[in-house]
């Protein structure tokens, strides 16, 4: 079952998708380095930058699946797709109800999560092909920042 347009399908990671999801890992990278490290910033500083980062980037990954579900065909299971976009902002939220390094350990797990569903969404043919991809590297390092977070906070 296919519900993405056929040029969607490709096999190509879109050149934007790349620069842009490498971007985002910048933050991850120097936030976590400047809390482990105790330089540049103070570390409770860099301590929630990071959470906070972390909180919104993994928001933004839940809505990529309602973009896409926006973009699916009538009758393709509307409620499952768009129900599932917003259980990573919800998910991220709890984060506040988690304490010390807990909340890092909290996030990877999210982040590994939507990574599995991801999966699932591209063998079904909602999410195009070249999605995981792009998605395993960036999830691996997000969350070897967390969990190198979660080590520094413990």
């Amino acid at each position: 079952m296919s519900t993405l347009r056929s040029e969607e399908q490709h096999h190509e990671i879109p050149a934007p998708a790349v620069v842009l999801g490498a971007a985002g890992l910048i933050p991850f990278l120097l936030l976590t380095g400047a809390w482990l490290t105790g330089n540049v910033l103070p570390s409770t500083v860099a301590r929630g930058a990071l959470i906070a980062y972390s909180i919104a980037i993994l928001s933004f990954m839940g809505a990529v699946h309602w973009g896409l579900a926006m973009n699916a065909t009538p009758g393709d299971q509307p409620w499952r797709r768009y129900f599932v976009s917003v259980i990573p902002a919800l998910a991220a939220t709890a984060t506040a109800f988690v304490e010390g390094g807990l909340q890092f350990v909290w996030l990877a797990v999210c982040f590994l999560g939507l990574l599995v569903y991801d999966l699932f969404a591209v063998r079904r043919g909602e999410a195009p092909r070249w999605y995981p991809r792009l998605r395993w590297p960036l999830t691996l390092t997000v969350c070897a920042c967390l969990g190198a977070a979660a080590l520094r906070a413990a």
